[in-house]
């Protein structure tokens, strides 16, 4: 019975999800209604209550799944790996974003994307510096400071590709990043 009632928790907080996604591509977030959620799902208003406090929780978890789906993705990359051969890792997160463009560009025309954005680059930096290998250098704080700089410009360029200031897709900066960040992260450390 209990899986059953998860299965069934799950189903209305995917149905609540999407409701919002489609009423997002007509309305401005801050416009979007607890009313209209329910409405366009086809639930009541007591299953959204009981998953979310409003509008804006929705959103937070889209974004929240957006950053959890790419670090996943990045499971099994590591610091020396993004310092020897970053396009792998480039060429997924690249890649992912796209799958789901139409979403990430919705957020940026009706919702203040950058949360989502900032949330991203806090989650993958956190994940270089805790690698066991950033042990193995002299200066962490260099090393710190050289990794917000390469994940911070990858995610603003990623940011100008979603929103057409630069009008070419995210796989088409891969091979240029790869060598600017593998060359100034490795000429930059020397391991003790």
């Amino acid at each position: 019975m209990e899986r059953k009632r998860n299965r069934n928790a799950i189903r209305s907080v995917n149905m609540i999800m999407d409701a919002y996604v489609e009423l997002l591509e007509e309305t401005p977030a801050e416009k979007i209604t607890v009313t209209a959620i329910v409405n366009k799902a086809g639930l009541n208003r007591s299953t959204f209550y009981a998953h979310f406090e409003n509008p804006d929780g929705v959103q937070n978890m889209l974004e929240q799944k957006l950053v959890d789906d790419l670090l996943e993705s990045m499971k099994d990359f590591d610091l020396e790996g993004l310092m020897k051969n970053p396009k792998p890792l480039l060429e997924l997160v690249a890649e992912r974003i796209e799958a789901k463009m139409s979403y990430v560009k919705l957020m940026f025309e009706k919702h203040s994307a950058a949360h989502w954005m900032d949330s991203l680059r806090e989650a993958v930096i956190e994940k270089f510096m805790s690698d066991p290998q950033a042990e193995m250098y002299d200066d962490k704080d260099m090393l710190l400071l050289n990794v917000r700089f390469f994940v911070g410009g990858y995610i603003s360029l990623c940011r100008d590709c979603i929103t057409n200031r630069l009008n070419r897709p995210l796989s088409s900066l891969t091979d240029t990043l790869s060598k600017t960040i593998s060359g100034g992260l490795a000429a930059t450390y020397t391991q003790k």
